[in-house]
């Protein structure tokens, strides 16, 4: 039965030999997933089945490109149901995954042990010899008092197949974004695994990028360069929309990002991308409709501190599927984005007068101060009756929010789009079906935050532009003075722009 099963397999598969990259070249291919997957059984199989076989799609598509690694998002694999406690529980999914160091391929060994979901994958990654990261829900033998009544401990985990379709690294979350009935490890597990390119890879899941540990500590104590981050985001305004702050972590670090996300804009969910570092995103994507979409590129490798090569954008490839190769791609596009806000009541902020054109402005949050200095420019005609624009505020703040799940310190510093005078419009947008002008130009921007009272803290760039992407790196300059107890950052836009939702400095304090 195993060997028929293989070879049903091999037989659904086109494998193509394509030129994989070595330890000598100066880059690698690089694939990131949008995946809206399959929520419900059909036909007598399970979700996670169909939902394994759409991924055999993404890696055949990704094989025709060349591509070394590829990446899917978090929890749209094995999933049960699209009511979200029941999503996040995803027990009957659960396979047991095997330990790296036991060198077993899922796609050879006993089909009675490991699911479906999980051998299938490892036979694709086999038969196109390519690494690949998958997000699985992992079940382990419970022999304590503290059991649930099926006798299986339940984990969030990342697996990565080698090019033989070997398990060689799993980690399993340690930030739960609420995740009713999933376990997590006593201590956070920084987790890297090795490639046969010469790249070592860190990774981690979802919410923990909101995290020091293990997030940060694969870049300060492994001098990890390259990232795999599987997530199933919930965009929040006005600093944590996914593919903002993303963006954000990957240039505040200065790592080669692979980010896929799970796509369904109607919760919220969704965006992916391959970021480069201090040299922006090579390409992003941000749907309003049910998307199913890869995205592979040419990587350049950071080798004694520095990028090999200039990031080539022109050497992306972006394939979306239709409804006729997976069923869950949606047709036209929904009238908005779907997003959750950030109560920012509490915060402080000033409405910009956009009839005053250069304008400086000193703002305080306790010890925490914010310096503003632009110029803009408004076209007061391009307001036409019924006409909607945005207003912006100066917004600062040092204090505690919450992540919905966990409360979390911040701290803020930037300009941000309203869609009325008040600060409550200030974490919304327009509809698409609204008659809306984008009057206001920022033709130059400079924001200073000043920070004497200097904690265990991170500090990133956040931009978001009215096509709910971040901006590209050219587009903006950020730096940063570190004294022993204090520092000052900088940001400037480098050009000018009429279609900015968000722009300034975002720090997560985790003391």
């Amino acid at each position: 039965m195993k060997s028929l099963w293989n070879i049903g397999i091999l037989l659904l598969l086109s494998s193509a030999t394509h030129q994989k990259s070595t330890p000598s070249s100066l880059s690698y291919i690089g694939a990131a997933v949008e995946y809206s997957p399959v929520y419900e059984s059909e036909d007598g199989k399970k979700a996670s089945d169909i939902n394994a076989d759409n991924y055999i799609k993404f890696i055949t598509k990704a094989a025709e490109y060349s591509a070394d690694i590829i990446v899917f998002p978090e929890s749209s694999l094995s999933i049960s149901s699209p009511d979200l406690k029941k999503l996040l529980g995803r027990r009957k999914s659960a396979s047991y995954i095997p330990d790296p160091e036991s060198e077993i391929i899922p796609c050879d060994a006993d089909e009675k042990k490991y699911e479906y979901s999980l051998r299938s994958i490892s036979c694709a990654a086999k038969v196109h010899k390519m690494y690949v990261v998958i997000n699985h829900a992992e079940k382990v033998d419970c022999n304590d008092t503290n059991c649930e009544s099926d006798g299986i401990l339940l984990y969030n985990t990342n697996v990565v197949f080698d090019r033989s379709g070997r398990v060689i690294a799993k980690y399993r979350k340690y930030n739960l974004f609420g995740e009713t009935g999933t376990n997590k490890t006593q201590e956070p597990i920084p987790t890297i695994f090795k490639t046969d390119f010469g790249v070592t890879f860190g990774q981690f899941i979802c919410f923990d990028i909101i995290f020091e540990k293990p997030s940060l500590d694969l870049i300060r104590n492994f001098s990890i360069t390259d990232i795999v981050y599987p997530t199933h985001w919930f965009h929040h305004l006005p600093y944590a929309y996914g593919n903002e702050f993303q963006a954000a972590w990957a240039y505040s670090n200065d790592v080669n990002f692979i980010q896929s996300g799970f796509n369904n804009p109607l919760t919220t969910s969704g965006g992916s991308g391959i970021y480069i570092g201090r040299e922006g995103p090579a390409h992003v994507v941000s749907e309003n409709k049910r998307s199913n979409i890869l995205i592979v590129t040419e990587i350049p490798k950071v080798l004694n501190g520095k990028r090999s090569l200039a990031v080539n954008r022109n050497n992306v490839h972006v394939y979306e599927f239709d409804k006729s190769e997976i069923s869950t791609t949606q047709e036209s596009e929904i009238g908005k984005y779907f997003y959750r806000t950030v109560d920012i009541t509490n915060q402080k902020s000033e409405l910009i007068d956009l009839k005053q054109n250069v304008q400086n402005h000193t703002v305080c949050y306790g010890e925490f101060c914010c310096e503003f200095q632009f110029k803009l420019e408004f076209n007061e005609s391009a307001i036409e009756n019924g006409t909607k624009y945005y207003r912006y505020r100066l917004n600062i703040f040092d204090g505690v929010i919450s992540f919905v799940v966990k409360f979390g310190s911040i701290k803020t510093c930037g300009i941000m789009a309203c869609t009325d005078d008040t600060t409550e419009s200030c974490n919304q947008v327009f509809d698409f079906n609204e008659k809306v002008s984008l009057p206001t130009t920022f033709e130059t921007l400079n924001i200073y935050a000043i920070n004497k009272d200097k904690h265990n803290e991170f500090f990133v760039p956040v931009t978001l532009a009215t096509n709910m992407k971040p901006l590209n790196a050219s587009e903006f300059f950020y730096t940063s003075i570190e004294a022993s107890k204090s520092s000052m950052h900088k940001m400037s836009l480098m050009s000018p722009k009429n279609d900015l939702l968000n722009f300034g400095i975002f720090a997560r304090k985790f003391d």
